[in-house]
């Protein structure tokens, strides 16, 4: 759990220091394009988890399933890439975007899941 804390505080403090940067009209080069799509994903499942554990199935052993992962992706790939461009100029469809959102999924679950499927030493 640790670990996931950890990525999750790295996560949010990159998209905080992308979002903060464009606020103040200062966008980060190489890193503003994508990389608030990358940790979305693994930042809004934390959350989840976060929320799972301790209020619903009220268990520190349970971890998010594959499903539920690649639901958030395709969740937030439909509604930012696809609805939300609909209805403002702000937002763009693109194809990168959603990938970024998979890796970040990937990642996400590759990461919680690493420690039960390394193969005994």
């Amino acid at each position: 759990m640790k670990r996931l804390l950890y990525l999750s505080g790295i996560s949010a403090f990159f998209w905080l220091a992308v979002h903060i940067a464009r606020w103040w009209g200062q966008p980060l080069p190489y890193v503003n394009g994508h990389l608030t799509d990358l940790v979305v994903v693994p930042l809004i499942a934390q959350v989840c988890l976060v929320v799972v554990r301790r209020w619903m199935i009220q268990r520190e052993d349970y971890w998010l399933p594959l499903g539920y992962v690649l639901f958030i992706a395709v969740y937030v790939s439909v509604v930012f890439e696809g609805v939300m461009p609909l209805f403002s100029a702000r937002y763009t469809g693109d194809w990168l975007d959603v990938a970024a959102y998979f890796a970040g999924a990937a990642g996400y679950y590759g990461w919680q899941r690493w420690p039960a499927t390394m193969p005994a030493g």
